[in-house]
């Protein structure tokens, strides 16, 4: 069995742009957090990227959000196939702006392609008083270039 490349995944690494485009295609990836007792959790959520800044958004009686409250720890997950994976490690900041929430909003229903009155009932659907806009500070990415390791594992 072959030492290298497989054993070095520094050879993998996704460049800071490849990074980014992953994390702009997903669309959606996988947030976690932890329970009171420590024990982890993550979901799926839709994901936005707005003046380079990655957004969610969720509801503040979600188990989530109380938990971001408590700790702001987390890392997000995004996977493209064929392209990469990113992991990105930080904290969260919840943003209360109003434009900048509208911002949020509107990039999400930019995301799924909506206009006219489906824009409109979607945004009305979001924009209530419990609705939070949740950012992403990364400290650090994780990531692994998909397409090359399927690559070099056959060749």
């Amino acid at each position: 069995m072959a030492e290298e490349p497989m054993e070095n995944l520094a050879l993998f690494a996704l460049t800071d742009a490849e990074t980014q485009q992953v994390i702009k295609e997903a669309g959606g990836g996988t947030v976690t957090w932890a329970r009171r007792d420590g024990h982890p959790v993550g979901a799926y959520v839709q994901i936005v990227v707005v003046d380079g800044q990655i957004y969610t958004t969720s509801t503040d009686d979600r188990g989530k959000n109380k938990a971001w409250r408590r700790d702001p720890r987390t890392a997000w997950v995004f996977d493209v196939p064929g392209k990469g994976g990113v992991t990105a490690i930080g904290r969260v900041v919840f943003e209360e702006e109003p434009a900048l929430k509208m911002k949020v909003f509107n990039a999400m229903a930019d995301a799924v392609h909506l206009t006219g009155t489906n824009r409109e009932k979607f945004i009305g659907h979001i924009n209530t008083r419990g609705r939070e806009v949740i950012r992403l500070v990364v400290e650090k990415y994780v990531t692994l270039h998909t397409g090359k390791v399927g690559v070099a594992m056959v060749s």
